[in-house]
């Protein structure tokens, strides 16, 4: 994962991948781009407060134990004014029956899944935050079954 990162760093900056996943710089914005990669856990981010020029999380929030401790780390951890990028799946506000089956199998996608929920309204928790704004659309990824309900979104610290 950390070499398609590095890689697609290269790209978004205008320079190439060498051998083994370094960029290769092309111009002095690549040369000053930089990628940190730190693992650890979303509610104790072991990164210092006001340090991160962007966090973004995809189909991460069903699997955490605790999304509005998440959420509040993501927030500390953000420069005033950084974005926070997000796309998740979401318990269905628009078809009943979805939601109903989303309901009735959570339990067991937790148990299947790595702990992944599909009752989570984690819109509600992103817009309960405390960040200066939330702009986010509802989605149906059709096909998609118990997870096609998504939400994306851009909120900044």
């Amino acid at each position: 994962m950390e070499d398609f990162a590095r890689s697609n760093l290269a790209k978004a900056v205008g320079g190439s991948s060498r051998a083994g996943g370094a960029a290769a710089p092309a111009s002095a914005h690549a040369a000053a781009a930089s990628l940190r990669i730190v693992h650890g856990v979303a509610e104790a981010l072991p990164l210092p407060s006001n340090c991160a020029d962007a966090v973004v999380c995809t189909l991460t929030l069903c699997s955490v134990r605790d999304p509005a401790a998440a959420l509040a780390e993501i927030r500390r951890v953000l420069k005033p004014g950084a974005p926070f990028l997000f796309v998740e799946h979401v318990l269905s506000e628009d078809d009943p029956g979805l939601a109903a089956q989303q309901l009735r199998f959570d339990s067991l996608q937790v148990a299947m899944a790595d702990g992944c929920h599909l009752d989570r309204r984690t819109l509600d928790l992103v817009n309960a935050a405390g960040f200066k704004s939330v702009e986010a659309e509802r989605f149906s990824l059709p096909g998609f079954g118990l997870i096609s309900s998504q939400v994306a979104g851009i909120a900044v610290a």
